[in-house]
């Protein structure tokens, strides 16, 4: 300023800048309530036709076996975890919380749309061994069984052994969770379901539902699957669908940044 000094107004502390309430990003029950309605017709018609697509063929193959049935010999882990049906069979049931519930979180449509192939070409491969190479769980008799044993016995095949789609499907959907909704839980959160997953493939050896050996190979192809499906895209990034495109040549750089001038 003529007859004077110029002196830059004084900058406001970013700490202190409050965004207006419709711009903040929800949280706790709200962000949960829009992640389960986002794209809702979509999940609604991808649970019922992929539990119909799974269930059909996974108990007929179970109850009418084409080829000769195998047994597999029983590992030290197998022997060393026992047999304990009644104390283990609700947490080895839990499993499907997780599975049915985790892909209600996803908010991107190309991501639900991701989950189903993987899905599908899962359940495809297990399918596929349990016709050419059925195998019977190394589950005991047992007496008059009552409760939540006896239903799951009333259910449940014992010929779909290797691999656990128990396993595979509680892995595969974990990581498409993990993916899906990277930064969206804290640490204690993500320790709580890395152990409850820790207890539902343990209840899976209590309950003598599986081999050790059908955790294994069922955990390894669920993470085949995942990586499959994801295979073009960074590892633990969502969908970029809403990414802004780039010019021709300038993917992988870094971007330029314009000098600044000063204004007086």
């Amino acid at each position: 300023m003529p007859g004077g000094s110029y002196s830059r107004p004084p900058m406001p502390d970013q700490r202190q800048i409050a965004l207006p309430t419709s711009d903040r990003p929800p949280r706790g029950w709200a962000a949960i309530r829009d992640r389960v309605t986002a794209h809702w017709r979509l999940k609604a018609f991808l649970s019922v036709t992929l539990g119909l697509l799974f269930c059909v063929p996974y108990f007929l193959i179970g109850n009418f076996p084409l080829l000769p049935v195998h047994h597999l010999p029983l590992t030290w882990l197998d022997r060393a975890i026992g047999f304990y049906p009644y104390r283990w069979v609700l947490v080895y049931q839990s499993v499907y919380v997780p599975v049915n519930a985790i892909p209600w979180l996803a908010t991107e449509r190309a991501s639900l749309l991701r989950y189903a192939r993987g899905f599908v070409l899962l359940s495809l491969i297990s399918f596929a061994v349990f016709i050419l190479f059925p195998i019977r769980a190394p589950r005991p008799v047992v007496a008059h069984p009552t409760g939540m044993y006896g239903l799951l016995l009333r259910y449940d095949v014992s010929l779909n052994s290797l691999p656990s789609l128990h396993a595979g499907l509680l892995i595969y959907t974990l990581a498409f969770g993990r993916r899906v909704n990277a930064d969206g839980n804290s640490r204690a959160v993500r320790w709580l379901i890395g152990a409850w997953a820790g207890l539902i493939l343990y209840g899976t050896l209590a309950t003598k539902e599986h081999y050790a050996a059908d955790i294994i190979t069922g955990a390894v192809l669920a993470l085949c699957m995942h990586a499959w499906v994801w295979r073009r895209i960074a590892p633990f990034r969502n969908d970029p669908a809403k990414d802004p495109p780039q010019p021709p040549g300038t993917r992988g750089r870094l971007p330029t940044v314009e000098p600044l001038q000063a204004r007086f």
